[in-house]
């Protein structure tokens, strides 16, 4: 009998959480709002519809993880032994299971949505995904620059499929307005929805290369190439640094949309404040276990974005 407990730690739930909250937000609050200013009243993708394509967001991420593990069982034996699970409280062949029925069962959602809306396009971004995160431990990861563009990829993509089947539905909507084009729409939607995927691409880019500098132990036993082992840390420190001047330019420009001052201290109080402390931090780490207080605020920073999502008018 398999151990109920370590399977659901093996799956992530937090982050399997914030992916929801992230889906929930962009669509219910972001969108909502979008498309408001178009004179659209209500979206038109049922919500039952919407709760589905979250549970296989969900699904399929945490399928991803559970085969992460799988492959770094090894490498997590160095890094974190106390979290090992796979091998021990978990069966290999059983992990390998769980995993391929989470797959099926999240693009089987995903699937049933898009057939019931007459929009099986929408398979395509979570089969990609599917695909990238089974490849991601055994090919991409061993490799610099690659695994990370992977992993934000895949980030940068929950907010793009949070809306995606919308967006496409409102294009043969009666809910659009007589005189609202659905080029309007889809010109007020995507520059905003891509905008927040920038933000998680590049957050993600950040705290990927942060665990690699955690994962250096384990990763140089298994002859991974990643960056550190690659570079050393004083060009990682530079890479990492010059990632969060990116993110500060972003979190800069996004001031420039906002007139309103109690909208700028929010940007600077939750995005540019914890990025700022981040930056301090990595030029002062000298060893690997000072980038377990960056990897907090980038953690913070997420969470702050997700704040800023529901705070500030779109």
């Amino acid at each position: 009998m398999p151990n109920i407990k370590s399977i659901i730690l093996l799956s992530r739930p937090i982050n399997l959480v914030i992916i929801a909250v992230t889906m929930g937000i962009t669509r219910w609050v972001v969108l909502s709002n979008l498309v408001v200013k178009s004179n659209v009243q209500s979206l038109p993708l049922s919500t039952l519809h919407f709760l589905l394509l979250i549970a296989a967001a969900m699904l399929i991420a945490a399928a991803g993880n559970i085969i992460n593990d799988y492959f770094d069982q090894r490498a997590d034996k160095i890094n974190k032994p106390l979290k090992v699970r796979i091998g021990r409280t978990v069966n290999r062949k059983v992990a390998i299971l769980i995993h391929q029925g989470l797959n099926a069962t999240g693009l089987a959602l995903v699937f049933w949505v898009g057939w019931k809306n007459s929009y099986l396009f929408l398979l395509t971004l979570p089969l990609l995904i599917a695909l990238l995160l089974w490849a991601y431990s055994p090919l991409f990861k061993k490799k610099p620059l690659v695994g990370n563009l992977l992993v934000a990829f895949c980030t940068a993509a929950v907010p793009v499929f949070a809306v995606a089947a919308d967006v496409h539905l409102l294009q043969h909507s009666q809910l659009i307005s007589s005189g609202t084009a659905y080029g309007e729409i889809s010109r007020t939607v995507w520059p905003v929805i891509l905008a927040v995927s920038a933000f998680a691409f590049v957050l993600s880019m950040i705290r990927e290369a942060v665990k690699d500098v955690e994962d250096e132990p384990g990763d140089r036993s298994e002859l991974y190439q990643t960056i550190p082992i690659l570079w050393g840390m004083k060009r990682t420190k530079r890479y990492v640094i010059g990632w969060i001047i990116v993110f500060l330019i972003m979190a800069a420009l996004l001031t420039q949309n906002y007139t309103s001052l109690k909208d700028t201290v929010l940007i600077l109080s939750l995005l540019v404040l914890p990025a700022l402390l981040a930056l301090y931090f990595v030029v002062q780490a000298k060893v690997t276990a000072d980038f377990s207080k960056v990897s907090l605020l980038i953690k913070l920073i997420m969470l702050c974005g997700l704040i800023l999502m529901v705070l500030l008018p779109v």
